[in-house]
């Protein structure tokens, strides 16, 4: 009797210690593949700001269009990051089949295969989100570095480029992007841009009707906190500038990663994601 009370209290301890040894060990996998990525991606970010000086605070034209180099440059910056569009494809499974189930009846879902599949998913996507997210902005803060090109000046071009992708209901429905078609901290960065456009390049010609359009556009995204920029329609400068590369921007767009691209860090689309 007393062998098997110590082989079951040696059971029992056995099976304690991997309840609490397993969610440990994972937690130290995740945090060895995320640590790296997301070190590396802050000192980009940092390096950026430091060699951009005061030009990291970006200033569109005054002509108002995007010229042909800077578009060129971030399509460059675009090719390295559309790849890991397919690769989200995994982690995004996971939360589409919870997604699924919340919208059926409890008493259609009875089976406990459908049940164990979805939770296996569930729990695959939610070890995987970290290293994806850790790994995609390392490569994008890294590619801004080898263009020089500053968050702010990314972003611009971003949300000009993108204008009708990321006003679609499709891409708002996005799990990074939470309804929204850009976060108040990424809507703040793109309406400083414009009211440095108009105080650099807006007084001296206060009375070409340009002027009066930016201005309106720079009170009306102070009044929203989630305004896309030009979000009732790009001007023709603009619309100009991005339309001879309109299929070559299309082919490197993604609606999963769209609400995270502007972002400066991963904390808030992990947070989406997991909410």
């Amino acid at each position: 009797m007393k062998k098997t009370g110590r082989t079951t209290a040696k059971g029992c301890a056995i099976l304690a210690a991997a309840l609490i040894g397993i969610p440990l060990l994972v937690a130290g996998v995740v945090g060895v593949k995320t640590w790296g990525p997301l070190q590396n991606a802050g000192e980009a970010l940092n390096e950026l700001d430091r060699s951009l000086g005061s030009a990291v605070a970006y200033v569109p034209p005054s002509s108002g269009g995007i010229p042909a180099e800077r578009m060129e440059l971030f399509l460059d910056i675009r090719s390295t990051l559309v790849a890991s569009c397919e690769g989200y494809g995994n982690v995004r499974r996971g939360f589409d089949a919870v997604a699924s189930l919340e919208t059926r009846d409890p008493e259609d879902v009875k089976d406990a295969g459908e049940m164990g599949g979805v939770a296996a998913g569930l729990g695959g996507a939610a070890l995987s989100i970290t290293p994806f997210l850790a790994n995609y902005f390392e490569k994008r803060n890294t590619g801004l570095l080898a263009a020089s090109m500053g968050l702010e000046e990314y972003s611009y071009i971003y949300a000009v480029a993108y204008h009708d992708q990321l006003l679609s209901e499709g891409t708002r429905g996005e799990i990074f992007s939470n309804g929204e078609a850009v976060s108040p901290e990424a809507a703040e960065r793109l309406s400083g841009c414009l009211a440095r456009q108009l105080q650099v390049g807006g007084r001296p010609v206060a009375d070409d009707p340009r002027h009066g359009a930016l201005a309106d556009e720079v009170q009306r995204m102070e009044d929203d906190s989630t305004r896309l920029v030009w979000q009732d329609g790009l001007p023709a400068t603009l619309q100009a500038s991005v339309a001879p590369y309109r299929e070559r921007l299309d082919a490197v767009f993604c609606s999963a990663t769209a609400g995270l691209e502007m972002e400066r860090s991963a904390n808030r689309a992990l947070r989406l994601a997991l909410e």
